[in-house]
This record gives structure tokens, sequence and C-alpha cells, in this order.
């Protein structure tokens, strides 16, 4: 490499079907201050013909290059712009440090479902990046976890190589993208707008959520694929994933719904959906603890069954929630399993340590385990903190008697 090359090359990140894509240092000083970072991710095309196809590319798709440049959203890979490297068109982009969408998922076939509330959270980023995408009349074409690269956490929507700028009320009629994700209308080649890629996006929600495609695998014949995806025929996914929350199921329903006009229209209504979900989502506990709580006021012993399967799984839901702990600790201590109520509460204290009521109830559990001296220290506990003067005065009482004389 000479001196006067715009970018040292530092390691190869993949290749597709169209470039080798790069980690690059920026040398150029102009290329420093124009792209604000000395780090990109550069794409280099794989032979003359694809330089070709990327000069065409260029020369066509210019303003969208420019209006991608000046997006914000943190969705979105930055596109940084085109330059001259090694006598070939290049193009620099943003580089994104944590792989992708997939590397996090792992390959088709093997995919692992994730977390929902990371799940909703990934995907409630995408169709924020998706947004910004659609608010400047652009369909992307392509959304899958390929195309998704991560920033820690945080989403990033790349690799727009066949996005196409719309007019109002256009459609864009060739047929472009992976068809594990691609839409019925692109399929059947009758002009895809913004809908299409929210088909895209649920397909990859679907994945998220149960670890499969919705429409066949890697070794369904294309044909028998592209019949389910015209269909809208897949798998429901309470029946690979019952814990999945049932509004969250009508949004993923919704997404793949074979008519584009029964779809989300773009990425912000989407967006919109996904926050009113995660709004209800944030207090479902209260509702599905509530219902728990009748089942244990009826201490038969069926229900109170019931109410340990309902309460584990909201612990694996809301692992931060101290209520839904006290609650499976104050079940435990009425089936007389102190060992196991003791454990609940101290989880419980891990989400709220100064919850008065759990160092209470975690007292009368080391009580009946005949733990006193761990008794006494949570008892004090409640003592110096209880806003309760109620609380306070049972503590007081109970401490007196743990510290007299052993029985």
């Amino acid at each position: 490499m000479t001196g006067k090359e715009p970018f040292e090359l530092l390691e190869l990140l993949g290749t597709g079907g169209f470039a080798h894509t790069y980690r690059a240092r920026v040398i150029d000083e102009d290329l420093l201050e124009d792209f604000g970072t000395d780090e990109v991710a550069l794409k280099i095309p794989l032979n003359t013909k694809k330089e070709r196809q990327l000069r065409h590319e260029l020369e066509l798709n210019a303003s969208l290059y420019m209006r991608l440049k000046q997006m914000e959203s943190p969705n979105i890979v930055r596109y940084m712009g085109f330059a001259v490297f090694r006598g070939q068109i290049v193009m620099a982009m943003e580089f994104a440090p944590s792989g992708t969408l997939r590397s996090l998922l792992g390959p088709h076939m093997r995919a692992k479902a994730l977390p929902v509330p990371d799940a909703v959270q990934l995907a409630k980023g995408v169709v924020s990046g998706l947004a910004a995408i659609h608010s400047e009349h652009v369909v992307h074409r392509d959304i899958k976890p390929e195309n998704i690269l991560m920033n820690g956490q945080t989403p990033k929507i790349a690799d727009l190589g066949i996005a196409r700028m719309l007019a109002n009320n256009e459609l864009a009629a060739t047929v472009t993208g992976t068809i594990y994700y691609m839409s019925p209308e692109v399929l059947c080649s009758a002009g895809a707008s913004f809908p299409a890629d929210i088909w895209s996006m649920g397909v990859m929600f679907y994945e998220m959520l149960t670890g499969k495609l919705p429409f066949g695998t890697l070794e369904t014949p294309i044909g028998t694929m592209a019949d389910l995806i015209r269909r809208g025929d897949y798998p429901p996914i309470p029946t690979l994933r019952p814990d999945v929350p049932r509004p969250l199921v009508e949004i993923v329903d919704r997404a793949l719904s074979p008519d584009p006009a029964r779809r989300f229209a773009n990425g912000a209504e989407m967006h919109e959906a996904l926050q009113r979900f995660q709004a209800r989502a944030g207090n479902a506990w209260e509702e599905e603890l509530a219902e728990i709580r009748r089942l244990i006021a009826d201490r038969d012993e069926q229900k109170l069954a019931r109410a340990e399967r309902l309460l584990q799984d909201l612990t694996t839901r809301f692992p931060g929630v101290a209520a839904v702990y006290q609650q499976l600790g104050e079940l435990h201590n009425l089936c007389q399993r102190y060992h196991e109520a003791i454990e609940a509460f101290r989880l419980g204290l891990g989400c709220d340590p100064e919850s008065s009521l759990l160092h209470w109830d975690l007292a009368l559990a080391y009580q009946n385990a005949g733990r006193r001296k761990d008794a006494v220290l949570h008892l004090e506990r409640v003592l110096d903190s209880a806003p309760d003067a109620s609380l306070r005065r049972h503590a007081a009482t109970l401490l007196k008697v743990l510290r007299g004389p052993k029985p």
C-alpha cells in the first residue's frame, strides 16, 4: 500500500454477494474530517463487474445516499460516502463492533429464541430505524438478521445496497431480497412499498421469539416456501412458545398478514405498537399476581400447585420484580417449605434491599426454620427502616421473644 491511499485495511469482516467488507483505518485527512471518525467499515467490490454495478448505483442513487448520510437515527448504520481505494470505488460505512443479529441468534436451524423483553427491545430498535428510512421515502427491501449490525445492545440497519427511493404512492416492482424474509407481493412481482419491509421485520421478529423461520426451513423447496409465504401459512407462535404474551403475538401476526393493507403501514406505526405493548407489559405482572393470589386464597392443593408454577414463570419473565419473589416466598411459607421461602425472600431483597416487608417475611421464615440469629438480624432491619408503626411494633414484640431464653 502506498502512502497516498486513503485507507488502511485492518481485518476482513465478511464477504457477501456484492463485496468484501473490511474494518479499515481512515488515513486521508480530508476524509477524516468528512467522516468524523478514523475507523470505518469499507465495502470493496468483489470484481470489476461488481465495481461497474457500484458505479452505476452511485450514479442512480446519489440523492438517496446523500439523504442516508444525513440521517441521525441511532438505529441505522451511518453511510459515510464513496471514495477511491486501490483504483476502485469503495463505500465507507459506520463500523459496528458487536457483530450482527444473526451472530446473536445463531445460524439457521440452530437459532436460539431470545428472552421476550430482549426480543422486543431489539425489534423496537430495528423498527425505529425503519421509521427513519421510511420517512425519507426509502424502502429497504432486504431486512434480515444478517443486515442488522449490533453496537453493544443497539441494533443498526445496514446494507441499503438494494434500497429504493419511492415517489408518493410508487411501488418498487423488481424481485429483490432474501426469500425467507420476502413478502408475498414481492414474490408475485406485484410491486412493494413500506409494508414489504414490515413483513420482513415480522419474519425476523418471529425468528427472534421462536428460534425458527415461520415459512419452512432451509431444506424446504423454494416453490413450497413461496406457496407458504403467499398464503401466510405458518405455525402460530403460542404452539412453539406459550410464554409469549398474546398482545405481542398479535403484533407479529399483523406484520405477517398476506394482505399488505392489513399490516402496519410503515416502521413508525409498528414502533408505536411496540411502545404500547411495553407500556402495558410494565404492569402486566400486577394483573397476573392478583390472579395468583386468588388461587392461593382457595387453599386448594391443585390450585396451590398451579399458583407455584405461575409464580415460577413470573420470576423468569419479570426477574427484577421483588413482589413476585415475595409472593412465592409466602406460598412456600404457607406450604411449610421454609428453606425455599428463605431463598425466594432473599431473591426479592436482591431486587429491593430496603423493603421492610421482605425483611419481616424473611425473619418469619428464618424463625420457622429454627435460625433465630438470622431472624433477629432481619427484625432489627425492620425496626430501623419500616415506615409502618404497626410493623415496627410486631417486630419489637417478636424480637423480645427471640432474644429471650431458648425454650
